[in-house]
């Protein structure tokens, strides 16, 4: 059986006990290159789903957020070792850049529209995510209709075709947050929907609930402080709705030798 492995992150952020620099995203760049694994997209994955054939060793980077270190140091990394990322945008950070004047350079932390399109000409691949980013389990709360949810992803998709010329067709939910209504709605428009893995539990429908029970993995968690193993890759039984991804800013794979066992166990068979 292929697993897949999926890192996510939110860009440059040195702060914090799990600090992201270029120079530490380089060290775990490096190791998957070494181990021979290869980027794929959602493209990718979508046709493996129906049947067609991946590399050998796929990886997944997927990366949340219009932040500008996305189009330089996230970009520059993968780029020197030959990958390519997914990235999911919440496009209300953009409308808020171009509602004044932009700010200088090196004042300005959200990217510009061409810098998302010197992305996808490089082979990055672009999803949605939002507009607001609300969270989607306690939206579900409030509006238990789901008409506040598809007025975010009708605004969210024409925002980016209007700018970008694309269709969105892969979405990313928001925080640590779920609901069915969202999924719902998720499944309607896109082909995928990926969830974030940064401890053991999720928000669902307005309580809290284990992830791996979320994503029907019958095994306990693991003494590392995640999910079960098996509910950290992608694998064709994977909920199409319910994709994993692993947080780079938090211990689970954050050290190298981390993230060295976290790829050695996409090959385990």
């Amino acid at each position: 059986m292929i697993r897949i492995p999926i890192t996510m992150c939110h860009g440059i952020n040195p702060n914090g006990d799990y600090p992201l620099t270029a120079e530490h995203l380089e060290k775990l760049a490096k190791i998957a290159a070494d181990m021979n694994f290869q980027s794929i997209d959602y493209n990718q994955l979508s046709r493996w789903f129906e049947g067609e054939e991946l590399p050998s060793r796929p990886i997944m980077f997927d990366f949340d957020h219009p932040v500008k270190s996305m189009r330089y140091e996230m970009h520059d990394v993968l780029a020197k070792y030959g990958y390519s990322g997914n990235l999911f945008i919440n496009t209300g950070p953009i409308n808020e850049l171009y509602a004044a004047p932009l700010p200088p350079d090196n004042r300005r932390e959200i990217m510009t529209w061409d810098e998302i399109g010197e992305l996808i000409e490089s082979g990055w691949h672009i999803g949605a995510h939002t507009v607001t980013h609300p969270n989607l389990s306690q939206l579900s709360l409030e509006d238990p209709s789901g008409e506040k949810l598809r007025a975010e992803l009708e605004q969210c998709d024409e925002t980016l075709k209007k700018h970008l010329g694309i269709t969105a067709e892969d979405f990313a939910f928001t925080g640590t947050s779920w609901s069915s209504i969202a999924e719902r709605e998720v499944s309607k428009r896109y082909r995928f929907g990926r969830l974030w893995i940064v401890g053991t539990e999720y928000q669902v429908d307005g309580k809290t609930m284990r992830y791996a029970e979320l994503v029907g993995v019958d095994a306990p968690d693991e003494a590392d402080g995640g999910p079960p193993m098996a509910a950290r890759y992608i694998t064709k039984d994977s909920h199409r709705y319910r994709l994993p991804s692993m947080e780079i800013q938090r211990s689970l794979i954050y050290a190298p030798d981390a993230f060295r066992r976290y790829l050695e166990g996409a090959l385990v068979s």
